[in-house]
């Protein structure tokens, strides 16, 4: 039986680094920004920061050769993610600063955006951007 999903599992690297593009915009824009806007674009940043992690976990997961639950992968949150892949027998590489604020950048998906009272520091994105854009580019290397 055909997979209905398969078009579903074609996450690329391009996505993510599309990611981290945008995440870069919003945060030089917040830079120049007012206190308000400025507040808006590091929730962007953050939303774009944790959709670039959860790409770079599903794609693993996709390239792993396993059979996938692709309902179980419906999800955004880094952990469970992190868990499903680990129940699958897949070793991810996951930078040890992301699994360690794993519950934090899960959050910037939605709290980021629309959480009046959620602010995401500019510092901690920072980190994040870097982590991730080191992260993407090891993967790519490893992909080659």
């Amino acid at each position: 039986m055909k997979d209905k999903h398969k078009d579903e599992q074609k996450l690329t690297f391009a996505q993510v680094q599309s990611d981290l593009i945008l995440a870069r915009h919003a945060l030089d824009d917040s830079q120049k920004s007012g206190a308000a806007m400025a507040k808006i674009m590091r929730g962007q940043a953050g939303y774009h920061l944790q959709q670039a992690t959860e790409k770079l976990i599903k794609i693993q997961i996709y390239q792993s050769g396993k059979q996938i639950d692709n309902y179980r992968l419906y999800k955004h949150s880094i952990p469970e993610l992190s868990s499903y892949a680990k129940s699958l027998g897949i070793d991810l590489i996951v930078p040890a600063y992301i699994r360690k604020n794993d519950e934090k950048i899960t959050g910037w998906e939605a709290e980021g955006r629309y959480d009046v009272h959620m602010v995401v520091r500019t510092d901690t994105l920072e980190k994040t951007y870097s982590v991730v854009d080191k992260w993407l580019e090891e993967m790519k290397g490893k992909h080659k």
